[in-house]
């Protein structure tokens, strides 16, 4: 038995009022006795110890890729874990930048972990994160884990101008589960999913568009262009689903986040105008064993 728990479901890194998705993308699957972290969205520490998972059991982290809301509370993740008496490496995997970000942490934190390190006889705290650079060339999935009945693999997706940004499939016991990333409509990406039993794929609603704009005040249309361009509505999340034949597709991501503007009824009209199957629309703190 695997489980996913969704800890982050809103899109973007802004945080707007009380809801159900209130906190940026992340979240914790269990699988093959591994923790594993996909992604540390704002508030991705607290929430993974609420889900029930210790942070001293932290074992992989995969990165998406490096916008704000995927990783902005990665340094912190690993430190939090540290202080409360994590002593070895976790594996962490992400695109080329991820190094740069672990080094800058570690440089910004040096004060704290030095202090900590003579201290309270802490380990050192640089040897936390054993970095893993994802380097797929092109579209076809490479693979980033093999061990102990757990593959993990990752497919390059699309989503402009971010170059390094990917897919990921984790497959153990007979059991899989996809994750998009953040991606525009990619047909590719059915391939990738095929049979998977749980697709969690990005979602934007069309009749949400102008509430987020209007709440961002970016002052242009460069944000509604990057919207348009670089994410996925959600019919063609249901396309995908289906192209894939999954058995679950689970819409993360949100865009809005916001069910006063955009209801559960509404994303679900949405996926269905594409894909008859099992659809969740995800909620923080969302719970699916598989």
């Amino acid at each position: 038995m695997a489980k996913l728990v969704l800890l982050g479901t809103k899109g973007g890194p802004s945080l707007r009022g009380e809801g159900a998705s209130f906190l940026p993308t992340s979240s914790h699957l269990a699988i093959a006795g591994r923790s594993i972290i996909i992604d540390c969205g704002l508030g991705v520490t607290a929430s993974m110890v609420k889900a029930g998972y210790p942070l001293t059991g932290l074992t992989d982290i995969f990165i998406t890729h490096c916008h704000s809301d995927h990783v902005l509370e990665f340094g912190a993740l690993l430190h939090t874990a540290w202080t409360a008496g994590l002593d070895r490496p976790v594996s962490v995997f992400g695109p080329p930048e991820i190094a740069a970000i672990w080094r800058q942490f570690c440089e910004m934190m040096r004060f704290d972990i030095t202090i900590r390190m003579a201290d309270e006889g802490r380990v050192p705290f640089a040897a936390m994160a054993q970095i893993n650079i994802i380097d797929a060339k092109t579209s076809n999935p490479i693979r980033l884990v093999d061990d102990n009945g757990l593959t993990v693999s990752a497919m390059r997706n699309d989503h402009p101008p971010v170059v390094d940004s990917y897919a990921l499939r984790f497959d153990a016991g007979g059991k899989s589960i996809t994750f998009s990333g953040d991606t525009r409509y990619l047909p590719s990406l059915a391939g990738f999913a095929k049979n998977s039993d749980i697709l969690v794929h990005e979602a934007m609603l069309a009749k949400g568009l102008d509430h987020v704009l209007a709440k961002t005040k970016t002052g242009d249309d460069r944000l509604k262009n990057h919207l348009l361009a670089a994410h996925s509505f959600v019919e063609q999340a249901g396309q995908i689903a289906a192209s894939a034949n999954v058995g679950h597709l689970v819409l993360n991501h949100l865009i809005p986040p916001e069910r006063d503007i955009c209801s559960d009824a509404d994303w679900q009209a949405e996926a269905g105008r594409s894909f008859d199957g099992r659809c969740s629309v995800g909620h923080d703190g969302m719970a699916i064993e598989f």
